[in-house]
């Protein structure tokens, strides 16, 4: 991990104090053993994944230093958010569209906090205020279209 954004020192710092970082080469003529029990297809592949090896976020090819940062984030937000830990789910998710607003996983980030906001409280409030968010700031994503049917709620 010593190329492209793994080369700047605020994304091997926050690599370094927030996970476990693990790196295995990849032969594509004879599949080495991790690439098969993670079903890597194509390189760089970034996995984050919990202690138990279950797989929260995957990113799939290079991404620019803000981007895989707010990727990072947005895998904390979701392992946290599928373990039903939604007061951690909603700080992570709140970083991502804070510190990366425009970065390409922040329209995901937007639509998870809004449903984390909903689990936390039971309000449907949440969910209206992700659908506001998503179709002011990333109105053509797929996102935005994901939360369309929220737009039902009041605000």
């Amino acid at each position: 991990m010593n190329t492209g954004p793994y080369s700047e020192e605020k994304v091997r710092h926050y690599i370094e104090t927030e996970f476990v970082p693990v790196k295995s080469q990849c032969f594509w003529d004879k599949r080495t053993d991790a690439m098969k029990q993670f079903d890597i297809v194509w390189t760089p592949t970034l996995i984050v994944h919990d202690a138990t090896g279950k797989e929260h976020h995957r990113v799939v090819g290079f991404v620019p230093t803000d981007d895989f940062l707010a990727h990072l984030k947005l895998g904390k937000g979701k392992m946290h958010f599928n373990r039903f830990r939604f007061d951690d789910a909603i700080k992570e998710l709140t970083a991502v569209t804070e510190q990366h607003p425009a970065a390409g996983p922040a329209a995901e980030a937007v639509f998870y906090l809004g449903v984390a906001k909903y689990w936390k409280s039971h309000d449907p409030k949440g969910l209206r205020w992700a659908y506001d968010a998503l179709a002011s700031r990333f109105p053509n994503s797929e996102w935005a279209r994901r939360a369309e049917p929220y737009k039902q709620i009041s605000s």
